[in-house]
């Protein structure tokens, strides 16, 4: 009896083993479709943030020239007003005034430009965790049933060996003794 057993168990670990390496063979598959979206997702949204810099850094940069040439000094031509050469002290004291108004702008411009570029970081670090969160759970989720799946093969390949025992330890039952001894 301990062979039929032994050969029936045997066949139900194989079968356990094939439905356990399939099941697993289908959650890699998910695994790797899911990390590739997130990577994907992830070059989109560095690629819309790298673009987004850069226009903010074309914004700031013709601000910066606009307000230099509203000030009188071109950038293109390197012409500028503020050379004091045969000014009176009026005028001269004039131009003080005006290159001292256009530092304190440039620096409030620079500071609305540094706030506006954290604002956005901060803006598109949530929109990323937002976005490829239920991804990387996804994810996760996968892999606990992947290492649940490791461990139950595992103990059905440990079954299966002991059914083999088993059987093998059951065959010599069936093994005559033509010795005439037994």
């Amino acid at each position: 009896m301990g062979f039929l057993t032994g050969a029936y168990l045997k066949m139900q670990t194989a079968r356990m083993r094939l439905q356990l390496q399939n099941e697993l063979t289908s959650i890699v598959s998910q695994m790797n479709r899911v990390t590739k979206q997130v990577g994907q997702m992830e070059r989109m949204m560095s690629s819309q943030q790298r673009q987004m810099n850069m226009a903010m850094q074309n914004q700031y940069r013709f601000g910066m020239m606009d307000l230099a040439n509203r000030q009188g000094f071109n950038f293109l031509n390197g012409a500028s007003v503020w050379d004091a050469a045969g000014l009176n002290d009026n005028e001269k004291a004039e131009r003080l005034m005006m290159m001292q108004a256009y530092q304190n702008t440039q620096q409030q411009m620079q500071m609305q430009f540094s706030q506006a570029q954290s604002i956005w970081a901060d803006q598109f670090e949530m929109m990323r965790e937002a976005q490829l969160q239920p991804l990387k759970d996804l994810e996760e989720s996968l892999a606990v049933r992947k290492a649940n799946i490791e461990s139950r093969l595992k103990l059905i390949e440990g079954q299966e060996q002991a059914a083999q025992q088993m059987e093998k330890s059951s065959q010599k039952d069936f093994v005559p003794d033509y010795t005439g001894q037994g």
